[in-house]
């Protein structure tokens, strides 16, 4: 069972370059003010990232804050569970 509370901690701690890393390490290139500005809805809202019912939710954020390409590139590091395995 997941402990969310850890979860949302390691989330909190997420810096851009750890997240750009990320990214770069699985070839999806995303500029860096869109990084933050995924980073910012990541950390105000962790139940969209720790939650698969939410997820939805977090890629229509996205998009509207920066571009659907932007939104498609990094919802493949929510389909591989990429992100969640890299905050455990």
């Amino acid at each position: 069972m997941m402990n969310f509370y850890r979860l949302n901690h390691r989330l909190q701690q997420m810096t851009v370059k750890i997240l750009k890393n990320l990214c770069q390490r699985h070839d999806i290139v995303i500029e860096e003010g869109d990084l933050k500005i995924i980073l910012h809805l990541m950390k105000d809202n962790p139940h969209t990232v720790f939650n698969d019912a939410y997820t939805p939710i977090l890629l229509s954020e996205i998009a509207q804050k920066t571009s659907q390409k932007t939104c498609l590139s990094f919802k493949i590091l929510l389909d591989q569970n990429d992100l969640l395995e890299e905050i455990e």
